[in-house]
């Protein structure tokens, strides 16, 4: 069908005496995201057929543990996927050629989206009560995992006497009920669940006291394969652009759109940017910094697509 639509248009082009144009082929692009509302964008340009409208052949796969993301991409599973700043810094820091092609979502301190959560038969009052505890994170150094530990540091609690365990981001609340974990750091709209069945309660903003306003998201793809598709990366922001655009206009729809893709839905939609800047990444470098996560002198510059 689609060599009779090009062989269609080059004949009509013919007969109106039209220079013939090339059609370009869809670019194939396997979008890696987790079950979270982050990505609502990507949700409805593939809904919407936006991405299909930017010349994009798009097919979404849900991978639940954020740190998986980046050795799919490497392995070319997947061309773009989510990613959560302190994840791409580190693979940076490995030595594989990630980079970031456009922003998700901001944490900001009047709209909260990311918390400590303790189980509801634990008392906490204080960041020492986590002493002794376990913690669960969706994925060891995910932006959630990296701004808890950076937490803890702040309120001087030693990181060796918390337990930190990683599980996928929709097994956490599961995890919580049955006492494998005593807290768990996560994301709405989880968050809000596990307050409504009463499974836990918010022990801290701890997200926001770090930093009152971050870039926690955004979408990366493999620098070589950013150079040879240029026009994908920037068919891909157009779309992003495109989906922001339908859910600030239509809301409603786009909760639709949402639960179809993570199966629930969140109380509210987070501080969505499609923009992702170098000094975005310079905050979580100072903070890689002080953890001991990265062994080598990352330049914002150079992960960051212009």
């Amino acid at each position: 069908m689609r060599a009779l639509r090009t062989v269609l248009t080059f004949a009509c082009l013919l007969l109106f005496g039209l220079p013939a144009v090339a059609v370009a082929e869809p670019t194939k692009v396997a979008i890696g995201y987790p079950p979270a509302t982050d990505f609502l964008a990507a949700y409805v340009a593939m809904d919407q057929g936006i991405f299909a409208k930017h010349n994009i052949e798009a097919t979404m796969v849900k991978i639940p543990v954020v740190s998986n993301i980046p050795s799919a991409v490497v392995s070319g599973s997947i061309q773009i996927g989510m990613t959560t700043i302190p994840v791409v810094l580190q693979a940076n820091d490995g030595g594989l050629d990630l980079v970031l092609v456009a922003g998700a979502a901001r944490h900001t301190k009047e709209h909260p989206f990311i918390s400590l959560l303790a189980r509801s038969d634990i008392k906490y009052t204080k960041p020492d009560d986590l002493i002794g505890k376990t913690v669960g994170v969706p994925g060891i150094n995910s932006v959630i995992d990296v701004m808890f530990r950076k937490w803890l540091v702040n309120n001087h609690v030693p990181l060796d006497k918390v337990k930190v365990v990683e599980g996928p981001l929709p097994q956490l609340p599961d995890m919580l009920k049955s006492a494998s974990v005593d807290y768990v750091a996560i994301v709405d709209p989880l968050r809000t669940r596990i307050v409504a069945t009463k499974t836990g309660d918010i022990a801290a903003e701890y997200f926001a006291e770090v930093n009152p306003d971050v870039l926690v998201s955004g979408w990366l793809a493999s620098g070589d394969w950013v150079k040879k598709n240029p026009e994908a990366v920037k068919g891909f922001r157009l779309a992003i652009d495109e989906g922001l655009d339908f859910i600030r206009k239509n809301p409603e729809e786009a909760k639709v759109i949402e639960k179809k893709y993570i199966g629930y839905n969140s109380p509210s939609f987070p501080t969505f940017n499609n923009k992702a800047r170098p000094d975005d990444l310079t905050f979580f470098l100072n903070v890689g910094k002080e953890l001991h996560l990265y062994r080598s002198q990352l330049d914002p510059k150079k992960i960051v697509v212009p």
